[in-house]
């Protein structure tokens, strides 16, 4: 699978391959394309889930990606399936519980899920019966597998992307409704100017997103990000005390910016913050 650089991960693991586009966010799919051109170039791991630069339909567990996390030693923040998402409609909860158990026998590891897919995501995290399934996913996966100390796990992030103000209005109320150690939100791309709502999504002490990422969307046909965008959400979590991350901004960087690398900075200045855990 290809190495990405993630700016607000030490790590990428892919333990699933294959998608199929949500929303807007997914117009330029890098996933899709990165898919594609493995899946021509003859590699085994992209066969059958992405052709001709389209996904063919097709999600599943790449087993021989499953254990990654357990051979790295350093602690990591590691972003979980950069080339799918973790809860798309088409994988059966024994797949999730198996990639969970993972991140469950990881604990020095932090994992940040993003998912196009809350309405998938809040009933498996609210299901009673998810932790005991997870444990013995975790009991097939190592013979020394301990209990689930805490539910939600406490090493794992849970967030949505919000590239436009119609997906934060329907993917964020579901996000905070979820149960999760800590919750973020992704505009990336950011596609236009979003209200993350101060006092509601956004609160001063806890309570609603404990982080927001933003940047600018990649791709030949990108959307060029606009300063007032980009400027809107960091604002917002000023405000609020919310930690922010801009990432970059993708195919058109402003004249201003475009002396940092790859376009990093908004108004000159690096935005790196991260959330501190509640648990």
């Amino acid at each position: 699978m290809p190495i990405l650089d993630i700016r607000h991960a030490d790590k990428v693991w892919d333990p699933l391959a294959g998608c199929t586009r949500k929303s807007a966010a997914c117009r330029h799919c890098y996933a899709e394309l990165l898919t594609s051109e493995a899946a021509k170039a003859g590699e085994e791991w992209a066969q059958g889930f992405a052709e001709a630069g389209a996904w063919t339909g097709k999600v599943d567990l790449r087993p021989e990606r499953l254990l990654l996390p357990l051979e790295w030693e350093e602690p990591a923040r590691i972003l979980v399936n950069a080339l799918s998402d973790l809860f798309h409609e088409s994988l059966d909860n024994a797949t999730i519980d198996k990639i969970f158990a993972v991140m469950a026998l990881a604990p020095r590891h932090t994992f940040q899920v993003l998912t196009k897919r809350p309405k998938t995501m809040q009933p498996y995290i609210k299901d009673p019966a998810t932790p005991a399934r997870i444990e013995a996913a975790m009991a097939e996966l190592s013979q020394d597998a301990p209990k689930i100390g805490a539910w939600p796990l406490p090493n794992v992030w849970l967030g949505v992307t919000a590239e436009n103000q119609k997906e934060a209005d329907r993917r964020i109320p579901l996000l905070l409704e979820t149960p999760a150690a800590l919750r973020f939100a992704a505009a990336e791309p950011l596609l236009e100017k979003i209200d993350l709502k101060s006092g509601v999504w956004l609160k001063e002490g806890g309570g609603g997103l404990d982080w927001v990422l933003a940047g600018g969307e990649t791709g030949s046909e990108a959307q060029k990000c606009q300063p007032d965008w980009a400027r809107a959400v960091r604002d917002q979590c000023a405000a609020n005390g919310t930690a922010f991350f801009w990432t970059q901004w993708g195919e058109h960087v402003p004249a201003q910016e475009s002396a940092s690398p790859v376009g990093q900075t908004l108004d000159g200045v690096t935005h790196e913050a991260y959330p501190v855990n509640r648990s």
